[in-house]
């Protein structure tokens, strides 16, 4: 059962349900439920990655590959090997930094990725710009 502890109503009925559960001396999980990713982030996310992978002659995996292991914390190591973290586990906040990252390492390298305000101005040349790459992408 799930329980929003900002609601009065949320917190009553969690504690009557816990109440119960160590009544009954049950075994229970307790865990906090993070805030996922917009479907808003993970297309923009997504038009990103394509306009990078569009100018630098790679596959949207690819891209999304080098990305990641050219990003200081998208890298992570265990029992001596090197990872890379999986952009569906990240949060809103972990994939803004990943955007923003992002936008600020292709426009050294000479590509400027428009803002989310400016992509949603421009939101039908850029998707058509991209759906023109598909085959490529």
């Amino acid at each position: 059962m799930k329980y929003n502890l900002k609601r009065e109503h949320d917190r009553i009925s969690a504690q009557n349900r816990l109440n119960k559960l160590k009544v009954d001396g049950s075994m229970i999980e307790l865990k906090k439920i993070n805030q996922g990713r917009s479907i808003q982030s993970n297309k923009y996310l997504h038009v990103c990655l394509s306009l990078y992978a569009i100018e630098f002659g790679y596959t949207l995996d690819e891209a999304k590959t080098d990305l990641k292991r050219l990003c200081p914390f998208m890298v992570y190591e265990k029992k001596g090997k090197k990872f890379l973290r999986h952009t569906s586990q990240m949060d809103s906040l972990g994939i803004t930094d990943f955007i923003e990252w992002v936008r600020n390492y292709s426009a050294v390298n000479g590509l400027y990725i428009p803002s989310p305000s400016e992509y949603m101005e421009g939101m039908v040349y850029i998707d058509n710009l991209i759906n023109s790459h598909k085959e490529y992408l």
